[in-house]
């Protein structure tokens, strides 16, 4: 892999051409950094299966997903590339379990992706068309490498193994995956505690519009601005260490739509105000209050006057 059309390389596309057609919480950085100085003679797929000196780790340290990958060429050239995301499912076999493309240019290319991984996953990179795959010719210890023609993503190819003193220019960006939503929380999802949104975590804003007092009553008016189970309850303070409680029963309320809970009096609020003095009143005290899909509780409060009811 030393030179562009060297032994090693050169052995390993003939040993290849005999596998056969394939089968039908922060982030971290993972594979290598070395600067791709060489290109192979064809469109081989490489991964790295040791790295002596790679501070990195070649394989995801834990499941998440690869929102970004890098790939750097020291040579002044354009080639087309891909990564293929790989995972070991036999003695010489991979699972290609995602894909994305790039086309690298002389220093440090980076690309966007969204691609799930399980800890263990490996990178591999390869030439696009009649483009060879960048390597890094890299004097020293040998390593071991996987190299395979073709395969696509969701497929399992075998590979063929060679050792060499090179390393492959592929790294990637993973993020954690909290919800399990196959979107990275820290640039991709801005809710990562629900695996239904992705855009900002649904909030309830809970309004008491109003307070219509009827006999033995008050009805209050609800609005949300989204849908959420609410409830409604109230406090009147009846003096002396006494008080009376009101409630009504949940309903779900919908955006949009005003929704009436009925506060029934109780019968020693009936009887504090039929003993209270017309020009006299009590403050009821009303909450309601809405829970959102991530359990987040919100409310909103109300006072209503009621006036003393008593006779002469």
């Amino acid at each position: 892999m030393r030179k562009c059309c060297g032994i090693a390389v050169a052995g390993l596309l003939a040993a290849l051409s005999l596998v056969g057609a394939p089968a039908a919480s922060g982030a971290t950085e993972f594979g290598d950094n070395c600067g791709g100085n060489s290109v192979s003679e064809a469109p081989v797929t490489y991964f790295a299966l040791t790295a002596a000196g790679n501070p990195l780790s070649l394989a995801a340290p834990s499941a998440g997903v690869i929102t970004k990958w890098k790939s750097t060429l020291a040579m002044p050239v354009s080639l087309p590339a891909t990564l293929k995301v790989l995972r070991r499912n036999g003695v010489n076999t991979v699972q290609i379990v995602g894909e994305s493309n790039g086309s690298l240019v002389s220093g440090l290319n980076t690309f966007d992706a969204r691609i799930p991984v399980q800890a263990g996953d490996l990178l591999g990179i390869s030439g696009s068309g009649e483009s060879g795959t960048p390597f890094c010719d890299i004097p020293g210890p040998e390593d071991l490498f996987g190299g395979f023609f073709g395969g696509s993503a969701g497929q399992t190819v075998g590979f063929l193994e060679v050792t060499d003193e090179a390393g492959i220019p592929i790294a990637a960006v993973l993020e954690p995956d909290a919800d399990s939503d196959g979107f990275g929380d820290e640039t991709q999802d801005k809710c990562p505690q629900l695996a239904s949104a992705q855009t900002a975590c649904p909030l309830i804003a809970v309004n008491a519009v109003t307070g219509v007092k009827r006999k033995g009553a008050v009805v209050v008016l609800i609005t949300t601005d989204n849908a959420a189970p609410v409830t409604v309850t109230g406090t009147v303070n009846l003096g002396k260490g006494r008080k009376a409680k009101l409630s009504s029963k949940a309903k779900a309320v919908t955006p949009g739509t005003v929704t009436r809970f009925t506060l029934k009096f109780p019968k020693k609020l009936k009887a504090a105000l039929e003993d209270l003095a017309r020009k006299r009143s009590l403050k009821l005290k009303v909450i309601a209050s809405a829970t959102n899909v991530l359990g987040q509780v919100t409310s909103d409060k109300l006072k209503v006057s009621l006036k003393g009811q008593a006779k002469g």
